[in-house]
């Protein structure tokens, strides 16, 4: 089956996948800077890099893939081999942009299937494009992409089908009351027409499919787009492309997969197809063309300048640099073979206006023209100092040209004074926070860039903030509690408490000892106290106090032991907390269990001396009730005690279907539970009957987790293709039992 590649149009791709821009806060779309890793394989494997822009039409001269593979822009509407949009005057010669394409192809491969009896569609479309953001060839409007759609008709409505194609896999629910059930589009790439393509390297649609080598593609290209042929490039291995459905969903086509385990049923061959056909479009580049990326001039003798060029190409390439008073000049290439090349040049007077970097590898010659628009003086940063003591920036900078007036960007003033060498410096006061750089600019385009160095002292210390946490605020005269100021804060250079009398207690009243941040505070007679603990820092008026008021009562006050409140519903194999420190006048503390339950009386108390102990709750089937006691004592010796009751709750666990089907050999069972923790299993068990000699067992059928959905904790647990020993030959039961303890004895299975 056939799909023609001859017009993908750009004009229904509302895309579904993420442009490579970003929508600033004013609502205009501004280009990503940085060029994004290949797509594939932990960014290894896809796109590598793109060309230099070709000056007669604005696009990228060529993509290159991570296999070495570059491909150019095919914009001849009369090579059979590519795939290209339609000129204005089709006929005439290609010229941007008055008789151009709207669109064209680095690459692009196609597959088919017949969905439904041949009576339904779907389609697979990779490739990476070169279009127009306004929709018609204009200048300003270039951008490209990388583009993966799958389109797909007769297909059962809401159902879920599984796609896979040589660069990913995806899952789509087809679409109810539509004839194309899955329409999806996603295009990766350049979407904003800015003149900058690297984006698109980030896009699935590569390495580029190409027949096999020595498969008879034509002689510089990846394949014949009117042919069906197998490929190669997937970065997973999967050079095809495969639906995959319900039972019956492809019933009748005759595309149908070879094995019958893919699918929905490990047996049915009616619910998977698929093709490792496909019709590949693509050039092989033959040029490496030339792209003028920077352009400095500077003043050198009386009248003539020095220029630095700049430009990009494909490795090993002859770029030599000429115009009107310049010297032919090769440029020299990087010894790290990323295309990048450099020359310094002189004209004897201003920079020329012919100035070009020509290519002379390619046949014919590439050419960049460079304008004297491109061209900047060479601006440098001498220095930009940032005195954190006063909190003033010092900017330096000078212009190879003596004529240019410069400024610092972002910035307003400064009081710019020019020196004996022609340098020029600002001075920038009242800045909190220092910029990590600046960037000068000159009238004449020269733009430099210099890194901020700091000097000056360090900044003062963090406030310090006192925090004062005592054990209790209401004591027994002689009760010794602790104060605690541990958890304040900051750089603390020197701490210090004290204590006030409130409403008539003697000053003499109470006392503090110990040292640090944590003291022992003890009234000897009955009163409020005003404990204060007051912290210091760094610098001037780095202070903080905090206080708490201490209510001391008469010794001979009645002590409360108040062991909490009631605990219920709580989850097994959790961890409860009991607590007792709403207790009055406790100098210690005792927990103690009671209860005629081995179970129950199996919790273990961790730290039983202290207001609030600690124990597990284990699991079971049935509710647990564990009671505790708590004793106090005062500082007299005088014991109260309290009582507190936790109660577990397994939750429920329920059995809402459950099947064997004896073709698939599958179990199915499906219910709800309670809890939808992490820690939570769920296991079921199938009943099996006695037989012969054999007597009746419970074996494990195996474990699934429950999910929360919509509100509702669910578990649906599958296992296909069971093992001998777990195969029924007759209805029977199951029992479903969950981590907490939770239970479902003896639910019925069906059958199929």
């Amino acid at each position: 089956m056939k799909v023609s590649l001859r017009r993908l149009s750009r004009r229904s791709a509302v895309t579904a996948g993420a442009a490579a821009v970003a929508l600033a806060a004013s609502g205009t779309l501004v280009a990503v800077a940085v060029t994004p890793p290949p797509a594939h394989n932990n960014g290894t494997v896809g796109l590598k890099r793109v060309g230099p822009i070709d000056e007669t039409n604005g696009f990228p001269l060529w993509y290159q893939d991570t296999t070495g593979k570059r491909l150019e822009l095919c914009t001849d509407p009369g090579d059979p081999n590519c795939i290209v949009g339609v000129p204005q005057t089709p006929g005439d010669p290609i010229v941007f942009p008055t008789n151009f394409p709207d669109e064209a192809f680095y690459s692009n491969a196609g597959a088919a299937l017949a969905t439904n009896g041949g009576t339904g569609k779907a389609k697979l479309v990779t490739g990476v494009e070169a279009a127009f953001a306004s929709g018609s060839p204009a200048a300003g409007q270039q951008i490209t992409f990388g583009r993966i759609r799958v389109v797909a008709g007769g297909l059962i409505p809401g159902e879920f089908y599984k796609v896979t194609n040589p660069y990913g896999v995806d899952t789509f629910k087809a679409a109810d009351a539509s004839p194309r059930g899955i329409f999806n589009t996603e295009d990766v790439g350049n979407l904003s027409p800015d003149g900058v393509f690297d984006q698109t390297v980030g896009a699935k649609a590569a390495p580029f499919l190409s027949w096999p080598a020595g498969s008879g593609a034509p002689a510089g290209y990846l394949g014949d787009p009117a042919v069906d042929h197998v490929v190669t490039g997937s970065p997973n291995g999967t050079n095809f492309f495969r639906m995959e459905g319900p039972v019956g969903s492809f019933t009748g086509s005759p595309d149908l997969c070879a094995d019958p385990k893919l699918g929905a049923d490990p047996t049915d061959t009616t619910d998977c197809i698929e093709t490792s056909l496909f019709q590949v479009a693509g050039k092989i580049a033959t040029h490496g063309g030339v792209q003028v990326t920077k352009a400095y001039y500077q003043d050198s003798g009386t009248t003539g300048h020095m220029m630095d060029l700049f430009a990009f190409s494909a490795p090993g390439q002859n770029l030599v640099v000429s115009g009107t008073g310049v010297s032919d000049t090769k440029m020299r290439e990087d010894a790290a073979g990323n295309g990048k090349y450099y020359a310094r040049v002189f004209a004897d007077g201003a920079p020329p206006k012919d100035l070009k970097v020509t290519n002379t590898t390619d046949a014919p010659d590439s050419v960049d023209h460079v304008e004297l628009a491109q061209f900047g003086d060479k601006v440098h940063v001498d220095s930009a100092i940032y005195n954190n003591d006063n909190q003033t920036l010092t900017v330096t900078a000078e212009s190879g040209d003596s004529t240019a007036a410069l400024s610092v960007d972002g910035f307003t003033g400064g009081a710019p004074s020019l020196g004996s060498t022609g340098a020029t410096t600002w001075t920038f006061s009242s800045l909190p926070v220092p910029p990590d750089d600046v960037t000068v600019t000159s009238d004449k385009g020269g733009v430099g860039t210099g890194d901020v160095v700091i000097t000056g002292a360090d900044n003062p210390a963090a406030d310090v903030v006192a925090t004062l946490v005592p054990d209790t605020t209401a004591v027994q005269v002689n009760q010794p509690i602790t104060v605690d100021g541990n958890s304040s804060s900051g750089t603390i250079t020197s701490s210090s408490f004290s204590i006030t009398p409130l409403l008539g207690a003697p000053a003499t009243g109470a006392t503090l000892t110990g040292t640090g941040l944590s003291r022992t505070f003890t009234a000897n007679t009955a009163g409020s106290y005003q404990v204060s603990l007051t912290v210091n820092g760094a610098g001037t008026g780095n202070t903080s106090t905090d206080k708490v008021t201490i209510v001391a009562s008469d010794a001979n006050a009645t002590p409360v032991a108040d062991a909490g409140p009631d605990q219920v519903g709580v989850v097994p194999t959790s961890v409860v907390t009991l607590d007792g420190t709403a207790s009055k006048f406790a100098s210690t503390f005792s927990w103690a269990q009671s209860g005629t339950d081995a179970v129950q009386l199996g919790a273990a108390l961790k730290n039983p001396g202290t207001a609030n102990p600690t124990f597990v709750v284990p699991a079971s089937s049935k509710p647990l009730i564990f009671n505790f006691t708590l004793t106090i004592k005062d500082v007299n010796g005088t014991t109260k005690t309290d009582t507190v009751q936790v109660t577990s709750d397994p939750g429920a666990v329920t059995v809402d279907s459950a099947t064997y089907k004896r073709g698939s050999r599958e179990w199915r069972v499906r219910g709800s539970a309670k809890y939808c923790s992490a820690n939570n299993v769920i296991s079921v068990y199938w009943n099996k009957p006695a037989v012969g000699t054999t007597p009746a067992s419970t074996v494990l059928v195996g474990t699934t987790s429950p999910t929360l959905a919509l509100g509702v904790c669910s578990y649906d647990f599958r296992l296909k293709n069971a093992p001998t020993p777990l195969r029924p030959t007759a209805a029977g039961t199951v029992t479903v039992r969950s981590t907490f303890g939770g239970e479902a004895l003896d639910q019925a299975f069906q059958l199929l």
